[in-house]
């Protein structure tokens, strides 16, 4: 359960696990582009899981969603990175994530990049989602490996 102090539950911190297990299974095969977990839940079930791509695309978000054969809306999404919100070789994350109807986005780091950086966390609330970070955060920021941290 979860106290004041600590806003995530243990159930939270079970499924970014699960999430940052994924982005350690592709460490060093997403090119230049981080490699990140995530992990979709709804009604305490996992509905779908996805990660960064082989050489960096698409991204885990988006492989999530794609991968899911339920309907996303109402979910709750774990990631070990700031969903992306520019355009680049891939679309934006949060527009699919929007899209596709999931009510909750936790995510472990904040993404370094200026283009994303706290900028999905405004994008994702104003479209009155609930969005937390940090879970998790020392594990992935202290890990030997640097997991969802752009390179």
């Amino acid at each position: 359960m979860s106290t004041k102090k600590d806003k995530f539950s243990s159930k939270d911190k079970f499924y970014m696990e699960l999430a940052l297990d994924l982005a350690k299974s592709r460490h060093g095969q997403t090119g230049s582009n981080p490699s990140v977990g995530c992990v979709i839940v709804k009604n305490d079930k996992i509905i779908s899981i996805g990660q960064t791509s082989f050489n960096g695309r698409p991204h885990a978000e988006f492989n999530a969603i794609k991968n899911s054969f339920e309907k996303l809306e109402g979910s709750k999404m774990y990631v070990t990175l700031e969903p992306c919100c520019h355009h680049g070789l891939t679309p934006p994350c949060t527009d699919v994530i929007i899209k596709s109807k999931i009510s909750e986005v936790i995510y472990a780091v904040t993404d370094i990049d200026k283009r994303v950086r706290n900028k999905s966390f405004k994008i994702l609330k104003s479209k009155k989602i609930i969005v937390k970070k940090g879970l998790l955060k020392r594990i992935v920021v202290t890990s030997a490996i640097p997991i969802g941290i752009p390179g």
